[in-house]
């Protein structure tokens, strides 16, 4: 396997030393910056309540889907670089620019990792939890615990020294939030400063300091070799126990010190004293993701309504060689089911697009949620390689068996008629949706958010592209731009 392109960490994020909301700073020892100017105006989201089951996309629990993402902004020399996490609630008329709340860093090169989106506590709301770090070393996990009227301020968590939340999810079935992080270090790729720590496993329930209530160790190395690289979760078999899908990045083609029986991808079982590892469903999911330069990010939804989440794999149809070129892309989904992954209904591969445009990397960063309103579950992914690294997004519609597939498929580029906003007109727009898809404005239509970079005179525009009885329509979309959330692409 050849080594994967950039050896940078999944969501990069920055050392946070100070939170500020709409120009107040709640943190100690922020002093301000002129690069980073706050929004004119600031606006608390409308008060909401708790709930059994908290929405994942809803933080003050008012109905409508709350924004997060990880903004960079750099010098026009490239010299310099700045992330903010950024959080913007949503309401009846959309995304609130006004309400957007930024996490600055206080620490040169330093980035977010694992922003995960869990009810962390158990008090009915849903928290955001983000690993930070600058090179090969953790610096903590920071929690931003939702409530009625928002996310609280950030609380850096007393967890274990070096733990990087990877995944959150319950894999103990009683209920509670458990945190995973899959270790670190090893030989292989990006793991090449030798052994690390274990994987480990922090059972919930959490108090608001991080505690947990106990912790298992992990072994997931592979000997020592390679840590996970990515973990990918969901309860594929309804048994109350969710099941996590790790990818690994590695080159062993030439090191012949390499041990016997290395995987690129591992499928473990939830339990109660951890995670059993099920290697019988792991040739499946390999075939899907595997790729000449590593596998590619698996994902989670419940991609045809049964109740039981599925498991999505962005897939290469022909592995080659980088110099040679591939048969395309697809979408492979892998269906949940009470006998196992992949154990009732038959896999659904979805193609791209055929002839000279067919690109190797569709079926990106897919998501699922009900687009068109129709009660069927939708999918939507991306294409970054479509027109010179321009972008595409496509709707695949839930069909009568409620499969989706792309029958009645939709697209959307930066160059479809009735978009707001300039895109480049030298393509490399970017355009992409981030996941996951939400309802912001409450209508029962599942929204994707799409950020273009080099749109408005390269300051760069989020658009969300709202959902409709018809699918997405380009008439109907929102723009704001990172200068509107008080995080500017270019630093001065």
């Amino acid at each position: 396997m050849r080594r994967p392109r950039g050896g940078r960490p999944p969501l990069p994020v920055a050392a946070v030393a100070l939170l500020v909301i709409g120009g107040s700073c709640l943190l100690a020892g922020c002093g301000g910056s002129p690069d980073r100017p706050a929004a004119a105006t600031h606006t608390r989201p409308g008060a909401g309540k708790a709930s059994d089951h908290p929405r994942p996309g809803d933080f003050n629990g008012d109905g409508y889907d709350d924004f997060a993402t990880v903004v960079t902004s750099r010098s026009k020399d490239g010299s310099r670089a700045e992330e903010s996490l950024t959080v913007v609630y949503g309401s009846r008329d959309g995304l609130v620019p006004a309400t957007a709340e930024q996490t600055s860093p206080g620490t040169k090169s330093a980035y977010f990792t694992s922003a995960l989106r869990t009810d962390l506590d158990g008090d009915g709301f849903t928290d955001l939890v983000v690993g930070r770090g600058r090179g090969d070393t953790r610096l903590g996990t920071l929690a931003f615990f939702g409530g009625a009227r928002g996310l609280g301020p950030a609380t850096e968590l007393a967890l274990p020294q070096g733990f990087r939340p990877l995944a959150a999810a319950d894999f103990d079935g009683d209920g509670s939030t458990d945190l995973l992080d899959g270790g670190q270090g090893g030989k292989g790729y990006a793991h090449e400063a030798g052994p690390g720590p274990d994987g480990l496993l922090l059972h919930g329930p959490f108090d608001r300091k991080g505690t947990s209530r106990r912790q298992t160790p992990l072994d997931l190395d592979q000997q020592g070799y390679a840590a996970p690289s990515s973990a990918t979760t969901g309860d594929f078999d309804a048994d109350g126990r969710a099941e996590v899908v790790f990818t690994y990045d590695f080159d062993a083609e030439e090191d012949e010190s390499a041990p016997e029986g290395l995987h690129m991808v591992g499928y473990y079982e939830g339990g109660r004293d951890g995670l059993v590892r099920d290697p019988a469903r792991e040739p499946a999911i390999g075939e899907a993701v595997g790729t000449f330069d590593g596998p590619r990010t698996p994902a989670t939804g419940d991609a045809d309504g049964d109740g039981i989440d599925d498991l999505l794999l962005p897939t290469q149809l022909e592995v080659a060689p980088a110099d040679m070129p591939a048969e395309g892309g697809a979408l492979t989904i892998l269906y949940g089911d009470r006998s196992g992954l992949g154990g009732g209904r038959e896999k659904s591969v979805i193609e791209g697009e055929g002839g000279a445009e067919r690109r190797i990397d569709y079926g990106s960063s897919p998501a699922v949620g009900d687009v068109n309103g129709d009660g069927k579950p939708d999918v939507v992914v991306n294409t970054p390689d479509f027109r010179r690294h321009d972008g595409k997004v496509t709707l695949l519609p839930g069909g009568p068996g409620g499969v989706p597939s792309a029958a009645g498929e939709q697209t959307v580029d930066a160059a479809t008629d009735g978009l707001p906003g300039t895109p480049n007109p030298h393509y490399w727009n970017a355009f992409g949706h981030q996941p996951p898809l939400l309802d912001v404005n409450g209508d029962g239509h599942a929204d994707a958010v799409v950020f273009g970079p080099l749109y408005e005179k390269r300051k760069g525009a989020f658009l969300v592209l709202w959902g409709t009885d018809g699918g997405f329509d380009a008439k109907q979309v929102q723009l704001f731009t990172p200068d509107d959330l008080g995080v500017p692409l270019r630093l001065k």
